[in-house]
This record gives structure tokens, C-alpha cells and sequence, in this order.
């Protein structure tokens, strides 16, 4: 049964800014640490005759390296030839790749004789399923084209499947422990699944669980991955990642296989809010912004709202909150203000604090980006 089926309130969509906020997320985001330095060693030209006054110049063997279908849990390993096709000695400067998905055996600064040759090598581990191309930057002292690019391409094969993909608790009547749910299957034979583990805002009260939901005997597993949430979280928008993690049987052995989730959910109780969570979305530098959203009591009554306060937010913003009628039933939020001029996030809360003796503080979240 999930979170949807077991709430008596209806189920929200997730918004984009709201997935966004995970603190984990899934495919090449991932951290990778720094590649073993490894290269072959530069060969030397051989007796071609060059101009004495020839610039160096970078060429590839094979530019576009295409691996074809790759299962998610299986890495791949290219050797790409790096020729100094000019009549001075080429400097290979950085070898940069533009992923996590993509690590780099090549020992830089290295510098490559006229008409010589070097290697790099580029390990793929895949992140996610599908049509992916990567690229990996190579710089160097080739005047006519310092930046050069190398570009990977794969249709990665999921190991696993779910459903959800990801987990929208909807809104949630704070207080009230709530049961989400996401059905994994395995898509190749072998597979075991051993471990969950939550992070985000919501871990501190999310208990996560797998369940064997056909016969084991079978080869293709079916499990369900519970995740209860217990009656402590606080009022607002809430998040989290959940990694499940396992292993496949292969003919070198087990390797490890994963799935990504977010989580999100909006915790209500005796106050309710159109939104609990304001979406800025994507803003220019300098954009004005003005949001807004409701309050109210759940039963109908007045409520008064107290105060207002930003906390931890990116400057340049201010929360105003106001009746809407007279007898003050229900308040408006307005969050008003100008979008940093620089690049970079935008986000943080308004704390408000009410009459309401079971939700005497409701905080409501904003976030955005700006490019």
C-alpha cells in the first residue's frame, strides 16, 4: 500500500524545485575520487620530416568512443591514442572529465614529441539507464585548438527497476506516523537487495525496510522497500535520498548494484498552506520575484499570525503576511524582493509564528536557481 493509499488527504505533486532540493540525487551528480595517474610513455617520432616551424598539433585516434549497451553495474575501459601530428613538442596540459561517470588515467602536465604519441585511458562506471554521452576535455598548448574533447557514448541497461520511481508522500497530516512505499524488480538474474539508507531532512524519522515479495527460488527478485515515517517531523516541506543497494551474481563474481529515490512530502496538521514550499524555478540575475501562498486553519476558524521572519535566507528577499478577510480565516503569504546578481542557488525559510496552540510555528520553504 503507498503513503497515497494510507492518508485521508489528497496527493500532491511533487514539484520540481522540491526534488530538486534532495541532498542526494541520482546519476552523475555522484562525488568520484581523483583517478590512479597512469599513461603510457610518450614513443618517439619517428622520421617523418616536419617543418622546423610547425605548431604542435593534438589529434585522436578515435574521438567518439561508442560502448554500445553497457549494464549499469559493469565498467568500461578505453585507450585513447593522443598524436602530436605538428612540428613542435605538444603539452597535454589537463585531461578534465565533464562527470562522475568518468575517470582519467593520465599523468598530467605531459608533454609529447613532434610526430610522438601518448595514451589516455578513461574508465566509464555508468550512473542511471538509457542514451548517455559524456565528454572528457583535454587541454593543451595546440594553438589552433587548445581545448580538444573525447566523447563516450553508451546505452546503459538498467539492473533494477521500481515503481514509483520516486516517493511523493503527498501531504501528510503532521503528527500522524505515514507508510510510503516503491516496488523494486530486478531485470537481470542473480540480484539481491541487502540495504536501504535515508538522508535528507527526513532521515532522523524514517525508518526504511526491505521485504522478499515473490518465492526466492525464483531468479528475478521482487522485493518492496517500506519507508515509515514516525510521528516526530516537524510542520513544512520535507526531503530526503534513499539509496538500496545489493549485489548481482556474474561470472567474475558479485558487484555491487544501486537505486537512487527521492522522498519528499508536505507535514500539515491543525494550520494547512496552499503550498508549503515555493518554487522560484530558474531566474536571471536581477529578476524580480514575488510569491506568494495561503494559510489557514484546517477547521475553518480564525487564526492569527503573530510574526514573521526569514531564516538562512539569500538576501535581498523579504516575507510579508497578511489577513484576507475580515474575520481571518485566512492569511496570505508574500515573499517579494530581487534575485541575487550573481550566479548560484536561492533559497530559505519563512518561520512564522501563530495562535495555534498545535502549530504555534509553520515554516514555508523557497527555492530556486539562478543562471
Amino acid at each position: 500500500m503507498n503513503a497515497a493509499a494510507r492518508s485521508n488527504h489528497p496527493r500532491l505533486v511533487p514539484t520540481l524545485v522540491g526534488i530538486m532540493l534532495v541532498s542526494s540525487l541520482v546519476g552523475c551528480d555522484d562525488s568520484t575520487t581523483p583517478p590512479a595517474a597512469s599513461s603510457s610513455v610518450p614513443t618517439a617520432p619517428d622520421s617523418t620530416t616536419v617543418s622546423a616551424d610547425a605548431a604542435p598539433r593534438l589529434e585522436f585516434d578515435e574521438p567518439v568512443i561508442d560502448f554500445g549497451r553497457v549494464p549499469d553495474h559493469e565498467t568500461r575501459t578505453a585507450r585513447v591514442v593522443v598524436r602530436n601530428a605538428g612540428g613542435r613538442p605538444l603539452t597535454v596540459q589537463k585531461v578534465v572529465p565533464t562527470c562522475g561517470c568518468t575517470t582519467v588515467g593520465f599523468k598530467t602536465p605531459m608533454t609529447i614529441p613532434a610526430g610522438g604519441e601518448s595514451t589516455i585511458t578513461l574508465d566509464f562506471d555508468p550512473k542511471g539507464s538509457g542514451k548517455q554521452e559524456k565528454y572528457v576535455q583535454v587541454v593543451s598548448n595546440d594553438p589552433g585548438k587548445p581545448t580538444s574533447t573525447v566523447t563516450i557514448r553508451a546505452d546503459v541497461i538498467a539492473t533494477l527497476t521500481a515503481e514509483p520511481r520516486f516517493l511523493a508522500l503527498g501531504r501528510v497530516t503532521a503528527g500522524a506516523p505515514v507508510v510510503g512505499s516503491i516496488e523494486v524488480s530486478a531485470a537481470e538474474d542473480g540480484c539481491t537487495l541487502r540495504n536501504a539508507r535515508i538522508t535528507g531532512d527526513l532521515a532522523p524519522h524514517a525508518t526504511p525496510s526491505i521485504t522478499r515479495l515473490n518465492d526466492p527460488t525464483e531468479a528475478r527478485g521482487v522485493w518492496r522497500v517500506d519507508v515509515n515515517i514516525g510521528p516526530a517531523v516537524p510542520w513544512g516541506w520535507h526531503t530526503a535520498s534513499m539509496v538500496v543497494d545489493g549485489t548481482i551474481e556474474t561470472a567474475e563474481g558479485p558487484r555491487p548494484i544501486k537505486m537512487n529515490f527521492a522522498i519528499n512530502g508536505s507535514f500539515e496538521g491543525s494550520v494547512i498552506a496552499d503550498e508549503t514550499l515555493l518554487g522560484l524555478l530558474t531566474m536571471t540575475p536581477g529578476q524580480r520575484i514575488d510569491r506568494e501562498t495561503t494559510l489557514q486553519r484546517a477547521d475553518g476558524r480564525p487564526l492569527a499570525c503573530l510574526s514573521t521572519t526569514i531564516v538562512d535566507g539569500t538576501p535581498g528577499l523579504e516575507a510579508v503576511v497578511e489577513p484576507l478577510d475580515a474575520e481571518r480565516t485566512r492569511w496570505r503569504l508574500r515573499l517579494r524582493g530581487t534575485a541575487p546578481r550573481t550566479p548560484g542557488s536561492v533559497r530559505g525559510t519563512v518561520v512564522i509564528t501563530t495562535d495555534d496552540p498545535a502549530n504555534p510555528v509553520v515554516a514555508i520553504r523557497y527555492a530556486g536557481v539562478v543562471r
